[in-house]
């Protein structure tokens, strides 16, 4: 699959209403993760609020109007784009499947000597607060029950 090869430029389209070239030497110049740590300082928590900012020029021009467009080949979703929090039952999975942590000592751990990770994971801190009105016990978010 050439979706993981960065240097095959076969997979990208012109942007918009410019030419493949300028699409390239600006992808170059403002590479996705770089445009996308620019987004996650301006706190978007929605496709709206994107658009919002976007008609009233608050992006600038070193974030492209519609990323979507731009870096197709590394678009997962807005809610990723935009650094929002996964939900109870995503967070839930990805914790006790995917990083294999059993409890909420350790969750919290992984959490605090990695927050760069954590915060790309789009995880929170503690899951047990920020998941309030779905979370039933350490157990069973862990898995164990």
């Amino acid at each position: 699959d050439d979706d993981d090869d960065d240097d095959d430029d076969s997979t990208i389209k012109p942007y918009r209403n410019r030419s493949l070239a300028w699409t390239l030497k600006y992808r170059k110049a403002n590479p996705y993760e770089t445009a996308r740590k620019r987004v996650l300082g301006f706190g978007h928590r929605s496709k709206d609020d994107w658009d919002d900012a976007m008609s009233s020029g608050q992006l600038g021009q070193y974030v492209p109007n519609h990323p979507d467009e731009m870096y197709a080949p590394e678009w997962i979703s807005w809610d990723e784009w935009l650094g929002v929090m996964r939900t109870y039952n995503e967070t839930k999975h990805l914790a006790a499947n995917v990083l294999g942590l059993t409890s909420l000592d350790d969750y919290i751990l992984f959490v605090r000597s990695d927050s760069k990770r954590a915060e790309g994971l789009r995880i929170p801190v503690r899951p047990d607060l920020r998941y309030k009105d779905e979370w039933i016990d350490e157990d069973s978010f862990f898995g164990k029950s």
